[in-house]
């Protein structure tokens, strides 16, 4: 029978030894530690988003009863898929080998990929779509002697291949076509007697993307390719989800293998960009940073997420400390924003999250013991109630004013906190012995704000940029592959990247296919608003400006006069 937190309640040490009649010391110490056991479990089972570090929606996917109705895969869903097939042929899964054959599977039929397999019956496309428009690729000159001109009536067509892809309309009128278009490529002899042919180009891509080609000669245009990105990284829509959803839409059958190829090419079309955004991110005043657990075919993996004003950069690996140093191995002198992970403990110029701490401090403060109810009263009385509203009202006073002013006006206040979070981390009580070490360890990072009180008190920025692909994870379950965390990562580095700054994903994934594809380098990332520019501007500046110079230039009316002075400075 268990007991009600009514029971519990009622339940310390001093009743326990009066139940010790017999064999006191031997009661009391079994009954303590199973009271103690009792309340840890009771403890875990309230806890929620608004009382401990747990993110909305943070059930375990792979907890019982929790795990979705279809199984794993790279981005959104596992599904049977073969090689890069391009036939837009729907494929049902293979059959399981019989109990006979199973135990006598050999290596290179344990190493085939899941789904059909090249060759079988059914494999290949079946659909014949209408033929929109027709692109000639004549010879233009001879790569022999240079000659620079055939005549177009002497070239013939050796080769052709379809792309079916999307038209927009403009904002007069809107609309949006499926189109397929066949390219025809021709062949010339030239007079010096050299057989000339047109090609389309062709980028073999090597380290994670090995067996990945960048290339003109696809069946899914640029447009519908970042629409398929789009609808599963974006909109999080299953791989059949997207297939229904052409389908139903464009009448277009496209296969699950298609999908997920175009996807896996999408991400090594858009690779180049992260070493640009890891620059931009770098350059920030102000960064945060932040981790969530990321399955990865078995292996537990973790999604790092390093967010500026401006720019996101997503990792998938271990959670060491490796992902970080490389990250700023070239050095960053900015501000970082974090969680109590000690990872990031060594950083000089680190802020501590506040809202990690005071949902700690409520878990106490909610708990069924005495000792930690009253620890978290405490705690939230000087953090929530006194520093925090000090930090708004400093805030509405400017910036020059709030210099040290906090911490001065609130020495006592700091130094009962102190002495208390030090008894803490003598107490017997895990969570209590828990958050005192983290306020003692971080308590530089943590109350850094009260003398810059322009800097964030929270990580939220992270946090809610990293919700998307919680949500993402938990429809998916995780990843298949390394090829796939890569691509989920760079995609999202991308997509969030253009969200902050306002900027389409859709429109910038379709041209840097498109480029790409070509050849080309990949187009420079979506421009900052003037918007964010301008009220990043404060922040900015303390990151050139010394101290006796803040009050003067914050205050001036016009932000890019301000700049220039602070660079001067």
């Amino acid at each position: 029978m268990h007991l009600k937190d009514h029971d519990l309640l009622q339940l310390d040490e001093e009743y326990i030894k009066k139940l010790g009649a017999n064999n006191p010391a031997a009661l009391t110490n079994l009954t303590t530690t199973l009271l103690d056991d009792l309340i840890e479990a009771r403890n875990r089972l309230n806890q929620n988003p608004s009382n401990s570090s747990r993110p909305s929606g943070s059930m375990p996917p792979w907890e019982p009863g929790k795990t979705e109705t279809e199984p794993p895969s790279d981005g959104c869903e596992t599904e049977d898929t073969p090689d890069d097939d391009s036939d837009g042929t729907p494929k049902s899964p293979p059959s399981p080998p019989k109990a006979d054959e199973s135990d006598n599977t050999s290596n290179s039929e344990a190493s085939k990929k899941p789904g059909r397999q090249p060759g079988s019956q059914g494999f290949g496309r079946t659909q014949k779509l209408t033929i929109t428009e027709t692109v000639d690729h004549f010879v233009r000159g001879c790569v022999i002697c240079g000659c620079e001109y055939f005549p177009e009536d002497d070239q013939s067509a050796y080769t052709a291949y379809e792309v079916v892809d999307l038209a927009y309309g403009d904002p007069e009128k809107p609309r949006v076509e499926l189109i397929n278009t066949k390219h025809l490529f021709y062949e010339a002899v030239c007079d010096c007697g050299h057989h000339n042919r047109e090609t389309p180009p062709r980028i073999d891509q090597s380290g994670d993307w090995e067996g990945i080609t960048l290339t003109e000669w696809r069946l899914v245009g640029a447009a519908l390719a970042s629409l398929i990105v789009y609808l599963s990284m974006e909109m999080r829509v299953s791989r059949r989800g997207v297939q229904l959803f052409f389908l139903d839409l464009f009448a277009l059958e496209v296969s699950v293998g298609t999908i997920q190829n175009t996807i896996i090419e999408s991400a090594a079309a858009v690779a180049p960009l992260e070493k640009v955004m890891a620059d931009d991110l770098l350059k920030e005043a102000l960064m945060h940073a932040d981790e969530t657990s990321h399955p990865e075919h078995g292996k537990n993996l973790w999604l790092w997420c390093f967010i500026s004003s401006t720019t996101a950069l997503f990792y998938v690996g271990y959670r060491t400390s490796e992902i970080f140093q490389i990250l700023t191995e070239d050095g960053y002198d900015g501000w970082l924003m974090s969680d109590g992970y000690q990872v990031y403990r060594h950083f000089k110029k680190r802020l501590r999250c506040w809202a990690h701490l005071i949902r700690k401090a409520r878990g106490l403060r909610d708990s069924l013991s005495p000792v930690e109810r009253r620890y978290g009263k405490r705690i939230l009385a000087i953090m929530e109630d006194e520093l925090m509203q000090a930090v708004y009202k400093a805030r509405k006073g400017g910036l020059a004013s709030a210099h040290h002013s906090i911490i001065e006006e609130h020495r006592e206040s700091l130094d009962i906190l102190k002495a208390l979070c030090e008894k803490m981390t003598n107490s017997k009580l895990k969570k209590t012995r828990e958050l005192g070490k983290e306020f003692i360890n971080d308590w530089d990072a943590i109350f850094r704000v009260l003398e810059l009180p322009m800097l964030p008190l929270t990580n939220n920025e992270a946090e809610r940029r990293l919700r998307h692909w919680v949500l993402l994870r938990r429809i998916s379950q995780g990843t298949r592959s390394a090829q796939g965390s890569r691509a989920l990562a760079l995609l999202a580095s991308v997509i969030t990247t253009c969200r902050i700054r306002l900027a389409s994903p859709l429109h910038y994934l379709r041209d840097v296919i498109k480029i790409r594809r070509s050849g080309g380098p990949a187009p420079p990332l979506p421009s900052i608003p003037d918007s964010i520019s301008e009220r990043l501007a404060p922040l900015s500046l303390k990151k050139y400006l010394p101290d006796s110079l803040i009050e003067h230039t914050v205050q001036c009316a016009d932000f890019n006069q301000a700049v220039e002075i602070a660079q001067a400075a």
